[in-house]
Parts: structure tokens; sequence; C-alpha cells
């Protein structure tokens, strides 16, 4: 009685085993998969990171908030202070010089252009002291010798030009600028704004 009670049982411990191997295995496959490298194709690895650039057009209106911006932090502590106003035909700089003992303000007038290395250069084209007839370049050889300029912004006396180096300016930046249009007669200045990838 006890013998045909023990066979009637062992088909079922056959098929707990079977199951609890099939679950095993199960397990395990699924595992494997889960765990193995990813297949990236081809095309994917063999393609650099590339650079990621922005075309940014600014108006008059956003160039002057951006100077102003700019030199109310780079002049704060300093006592000489000017500003970069760009109006419908001019770029203008306005400051303060000293003629024959007596403080004068001043205006300096100036032409943007792009340059071949997407800079921009001002060439100037008139000057206003009051009433005071003075030398285009007095004024700029007194700019350059007494007023504190960024390192990126570099005078020509003789030629007459200020040069606002974009290349310069983005050396110690995590992003680089270069201009790509400026339309004093539509008022549009167009910049070109590239993150470059370091890996």
């Amino acid at each position: 009685m006890q013998h045909r009670q023990s066979n009637t049982h062992n088909p079922w411990k056959w098929a707990f085993f079977i199951l609890a191997a099939i679950v095993v295995i199960s397990c395990g496959v699924v595992i494997n998969k889960a765990t193995a490298p990813t297949n990236v194709p081809a095309e994917v690895v063999a393609t650099k990171p590339q650079d990621t650039s922005v075309e940014v057009t600014l108006n008059r209106k956003q160039v002057n908030a951006l100077s102003a911006n700019y030199l109310n932090k780079f002049l704060k502590d300093s006592k000489v202070k000017y500003r970069f106003v760009v109006g419908n035909k001019y770029a203008t700089v306005i400051g303060r010089t000293k003629f024959l003992g007596a403080t004068v303000q001043f205006s300096l007038n100036f032409i943007p252009e792009r340059t071949s290395q997407n800079n921009v250069l001002l060439r100037a084209k008139g000057l206003a002291v009051g009433r005071l007839n003075l030398p285009i370049r007095f004024v700029m050889g007194f700019l350059k010798k007494n007023y504190k300029l960024p390192t990126w912004v570099s005078l020509d006396v003789k030629k007459e030009t200020i040069l606002l180096d974009l290349n310069k300016y983005s050396q110690d930046k995590s992003v680089q600028y270069s201009a790509k249009e400026i339309n004093m007669n539509e008022g549009t200045f167009r910049f070109l704004i590239t993150i470059p990838n370091n890996k």
C-alpha cells in the first residue's frame, strides 16, 4: 500500500523539478541578454561629434543693450566712463577728454564693417567735440592712452580704426563668436555662436 502511494507521487516530484529547471534556465537567458553589450551601428561609431552652431540676428536696440550691460560691468571700478551706441548711420563712442585744461565731451563716429576673419572693424568718420575742431587722431590717441579698454579691442591711431577682435574675445570663453553680417542701413547684425566639441 505504501509502495503504490510512493509511485503515485513520483510524477508530481518530477514535474516540479522540470518546472524549476525551466524557470532557472529562462532567468539565465534573460540575464545574459540584458547584460550583453549593445550593438552600435557602424555609421554611429564612425561619426565624429560635430560642433554646434546657432545664428543670432540682433537689431540696434539689442546691440546697444548688450553694449551697455558689458561696459557697465567692465568699467564698474573705473573712474573714466564711456559709451558705445549704434545709431541709424554710425556706431559712436561717447566719452570725455581734456583739451587746454578743460574737460569736454566728445562723440567719435565710426562705420562698422565685417572683416575677412569675421571680426568687426570700426572706421572713424567724424568727431564732435562741442564747438571745438579737434583732429580724430588726437582723440583716439587720448582714448588709447587714458581709457580702460578690453583686451580684445585694439586702436590703430594712424589708420583711425578700432578692431573688435571676436576671435580673441572667444579664446577664454566656452563658446566662439563670429560676425556674419553688419548692415547699418537695415539695422541688422548677424552673428554665429559656436559651441565647440572638445572631445
